[in-house]
């Protein structure tokens, strides 16, 4: 005869089954959370797709058709949009924000096209076309000024010997009312100096130093001015040989359109 379990000796409830119903529900939960993070929203990918193409081919006007021309020198307009633009947004938003005004000058018969020729006359007269070029872009025109034509090498005091060149396209400069940007440059070989512990102060300080020449000697309203520093961190050319670190050694004055 089979013995009487004993109360006593029940066995007790399978307390764990709460336990392993929990930790499978957050696994559950957590494998959910994986798949919407996963989940590609197709209009924001389509937007960033037309961007990056957008960015490496110049897209036709009405036709939709692509035209690509000029493509050695692509890479290097895309530097040049991407740091003159970001900087032309940041200081046009900052006078909004400080409520400053401007009269622009929208009646004179002076304009950026005027502008851009009068210094493009110059560069040639002056024979400058080896250490001053013009971009123009769709919203602002560059004047890059290869720093061997400003300052000697490690150093931020304008040359003598360009004094009267910058006064020249400083007094053009002053016909309009367009903000301007002046930002320096570096390549990417250290500097450490009492003066210059890195290349952020050398290039601060020789952007500084045009924006006071342009105030000082050519009369530009303060305002319309902004200095920047950029290192070696916005380089036009690879940093690989001495060719294109002289190319990467610049100041670029930036000038709105708007």
């Amino acid at each position: 005869m089979a013995k009487r379990r004993r109360s006593g000796n029940s066995i007790p409830p399978v307390d764990w089954i709460n336990t392993y119903a929990d930790m499978v529900t957050l696994l559950l939960t957590f494998f959910v959370m994986l798949f919407a993070m996963s989940t590609i929203d197709k209009i924001k990918f389509e937007r960033v797709s037309e961007s990056i193409r957008n960015a490496f081919t110049f897209q036709q006007s009405g036709g939709g058709g692509l035209l690509e021309t000029n493509r050695g020198t692509q890479i290097d307009r895309i530097y040049d949009e991407l740091n003159a633009v970001d900087s032309l947004v940041a200081l046009i938003n900052s006078n909004l924000e400080q409520g400053n005004v401007y009269d622009y000058n929208l009646d004179s018969e002076y304009h950026i096209d005027d502008l851009k020729e009068e210094i493009s006359l110059t560069i040639q007269e002056m024979d400058l076309q080896d250490d001053v070029q013009i971009i123009d872009e769709t919203n602002f025109i560059i004047l890059r000024f290869d720093s061997v034509l400003l300052f000697d090498l490690g150093k931020a005091d304008i040359r003598p010997s360009s004094i009267d060149t910058l006064k020249k396209i400083g007094s053009m400069l002053n016909k309009l009312n367009n903000q301007i940007i002046v930002q320096g440059h570096t390549d990417d070989l250290p500097i450490n100096t009492v003066q210059f512990p890195s290349n952020w102060e050398l290039s601060t300080r020789r952007a500084t130093n045009v924006v006071r020449f342009l105030i000082d000697e050519c009369g530009i309203d303060p305002r319309r001015l902004t200095a920047t520093g950029n290192a070696e961190f916005k380089p036009v050319k690879p940093n690989d040989n001495s060719e294109n670190r002289q190319q990467n050694r610049r100041i670029d004055i930036v000038i709105s359109k708007q």
